[in-house]
């Protein structure tokens, strides 16, 4: 049985090599590592994309039902992306949900939602992913 979330990495790495065959920059982000591979710390979110009309980051899930339950990386993660859309780019999760509906969930509905002391998003708070639609135009 493939990992937990490489399906929805695996299409995203489709997109980023197209960008990178465009006039853009893609980039997945890894965790710190030491040289042995013992891990140090995670990712501060998955993706980086720079195009001349769109930047982002954000972080792709993947979660069997129709509601993400965020763990306590997720929310370091939410922070992380946070400072990114405070710094001007647009920044979301992108969750793959258990009937293959991708949706992205920007990062200030997230924000709002912990503010209420909850820590599961529904599927309906997402929108289809923008990213794909200014690449289609």
């Amino acid at each position: 049985m493939p990992r937990r979330g490489y399906k929805l990495e695996h299409e995203i790495d489709k997109v980023i090599k197209y960008i990178d065959s465009t006039n853009g920059f893609a980039t997945k982000l890894y965790p710190n590592k030491t040289i042995d591979g013992i891990f140090i710390a995670g990712e501060p979110f998955d993706y980086f994309i720079l195009l001349p009309k769109y930047k982002v980051a954000f972080d792709a899930k993947e979660c069997a039902g129709t509601t993400w339950n965020m763990k306590p990386k997720d929310i370091k993660q939410a922070n992380n992306l946070k400072k990114v859309k405070n710094a001007g780019l647009h920044a979301y999760f992108l969750i793959l949900f258990e009937n293959k509906d991708v949706r992205q969930i920007d990062i200030d509905e997230v924000i709002e939602v912990l503010k209420q002391g909850k820590k599961s998003i529904s599927m309906e708070l997402g929108k289809e992913w923008e990213l794909i639609k200014i690449l289609n135009s």
